[in-house]
């Protein structure tokens, strides 16, 4: 999974694409994307990461005050669209840009077609990650102007046992020591391959 989200991003970010992360809630889907931009292999080195997890149901307005925040676009005020989009657009023509819109579902169509308008831009270099559940996978779909631009569609699934012997140790010290049969039973048990499962595991072992 690590190498085909890595090709993924390199795919997209090389392309200035669209990329569709999705899978099941609590599958892993922010903590692959930790993972990837943590190893320092791929965008880090020579394109600007920028992080959104929008509130629930934003507007435009609040896209826009989101992405004013993350860009620390101090100077300009999303309050006045026109002057903004100016300087958001300035600024994401300086160098390449990576978007990673975490719950991209809470997105309504407008939010959409303001990442379009974005995306669209001849001056703008930009590369857009949405990470959705696979209930959110049908509203993205929906888009039509945008799913239409999205070059890479890549579902995390849970984690094969292989994968939680590897992944689980590096998720939580507490499971470094721990007897790699002991992590396969509470994952055949318990977790069955979900990262969301394995926090509340540890979380209760902890306490």
């Amino acid at each position: 999974m690590f190498q085909d989200l890595l090709r993924g991003l390199e795919q997209t970010a090389d392309e200035r694409a669209i990329m569709c992360l999705y899978g099941d809630a609590g599958c892993g889907k922010t903590f692959a994307l930790e993972t990837v931009f943590a190893s320092k292999t791929l965008p880090a080195r020579r394109v600007r990461l920028v992080r959104l997890l929008p509130r629930p149901a934003p507007t435009a307005a609040a896209l826009r005050a989101d992405l004013a925040d993350a860009l620390d676009l101090a100077g300009a005020r999303p309050g006045e669209p026109e002057v903004f989009d100016m300087a958001l657009r300035k600024a994401l023509a300086v160098r390449d840009h990576l978007l990673v819109v975490d719950e991209a579902q809470r997105l309504d169509a407008a939010c959409f077609e303001y990442l379009r308008y974005l995306f669209d831009d001849a001056g703008t270099r930009l590369a857009i990650v949405l990470a959705v559940g696979e209930r959110g996978l049908a509203v993205l779909r929906r888009q039509k102007m945008l799913a239409s631009r999205t070059a890479v569609w890549l579902k995390v699934p849970a984690l094969t046992p292989r994968e939680v012997r590897w992944a689980i140790p590096r998720f939580h010290p507490l499971w470094e020591a721990s007897d790699p049969d002991a992590v396969d039973l509470l994952d055949t048990r318990l977790c069955h391959g979900n990262f969301r499962r394995w926090a509340q595991a540890t979380h209760h072992t902890l306490r």
